[in-house]
């Protein structure tokens, strides 16, 4: 697949809305049509894992729908056609909310399975269906949470605490998917879901390759590089400042130990203009894999602010598949 095609994949969605009392139906940008009834294996597959509470279809307003039509008419694409479903699962004693996106005929196709990690924290840069969809429009099945307290869900989040069990427990659920490839997940996240994604793969084996976009390695000096709004936003969520409780930042800060992550890890930041998380945090962070000799590649944008650019996007996917699950 051509570069610019994969790009315009990245910038465009497309709809599937979930399964219905009988049947799947494909939103397509021109009708509403009716699919092969064997999409439903998906919504079957979710409701039978023992972790999963309740399984919603997914829908958009007919603005959304119209902005959608017109993304996939410039992209012409040849698999327009995505099924998504927001779930409600358990993680320790917590129901939190997520979403599981894949291709239409995932029961031929043998996809990958990508975890994505939502960025901000609580409410702030909530996951969205948009977003699960542009990484299922690579060609894989993708999981994705808000994690605990979020989005209808219960208890409160940690800001990398236990609330990585929410992360882990995708890898759990998507075991159970039959007609994905075997073998281990890939997992990405940017900004927040960096750290998440730093933190999982020092807990995980199962992780094949990781990617993360604009993360800090270092939380004890992120937190004095922010501004005090985000600070006291580390404070409710950790339980204090990096002084009082030394022990929880260094949990959250991959820089400690970056000799235990078990995935080869693609690490990408923009420049200046991204004030929220400083680059030097990605270049100390691949400095220190450097030491330990352990598999990772950084990639520079000096042009880019804290939104990931597309590049970085297109590099990720080409990352992954460097890296085949089963082998």
């Amino acid at each position: 697949m051509s570069r610019k095609k994969l790009f315009y994949l990245l910038v465009s969605v497309i709809l599937l809305i979930g399964c219905s009392a009988d049947k799947d139906v494909a939103y397509q940008y021109e009708t509403a049509e009716i699919i092969d009834d064997t999409i439903c294996h998906l919504k079957e597959t979710l409701l039978r894992n023992e972790y999963i509470i309740r399984v919603y279809p997914v829908t958009f307003l007919n603005y959304q729908r119209d902005r959608l039509n017109a993304s996939i008419k410039h992209a012409n694409f040849e698999q327009n056609e995505f099924i998504i479903y927001r779930i409600r699962y358990i993680s320790d004693d917590y129901e939190v909310i997520g979403y599981v996106a894949a291709p239409s005929d995932f029961m031929k196709q043998n996809y990958p399975i990508v975890i994505y990690n939502r960025g901000g924290n609580r409410n702030f840069g909530r996951l969205t269906p948009n977003e699960i969809i542009l990484a299922a429009l690579q060609g894989s099945i993708v999981l994705g949470s808000q994690y605990r307290g979020n989005a209808g869900g219960t208890g409160m989040e940690q800001l990398g605490g236990d609330d990585i069990n929410d992360v882990l427990r995708l890898i759990d659920i998507s075991e159970s998917f039959e007609f994905a490839q075997q073998g281990g997940v890939y997992m990405f996240g940017a900004s927040r879901g960096g750290m998440m994604t730093y933190i999982a793969s020092r807990l995980d084996d199962r992780i094949v390759a990781a990617a993360v976009w604009a993360t800090n390695s270092n939380v004890f000096e992120a937190f004095h590089e922010r501004e005090l709004t985000m600070q006291r936003t580390y404070i409710d969520l950790v339980g204090g400042t990096p002084e009082e409780l030394p022990e929880e930042f260094e949990r959250r800060s991959a820089i400690f130990w970056a000799n235990e992550l078990q995935a080869p890890f693609l690490i990408g930041h923009g420049g200046e203009a991204d004030w929220r998380v400083l680059t030097h945090q990605s270049v100390n962070m691949a400095a220190a894999l450097e030491r330990y000799n352990m598999p990772h590649r950084l990639i520079l944008y000096p042009d880019a602010d804290h939104g990931m650019p597309a590049e970085f996007a297109i590099e990720v996917f080409e990352w992954f598949m460097q890296h085949p699950i089963g082998e």
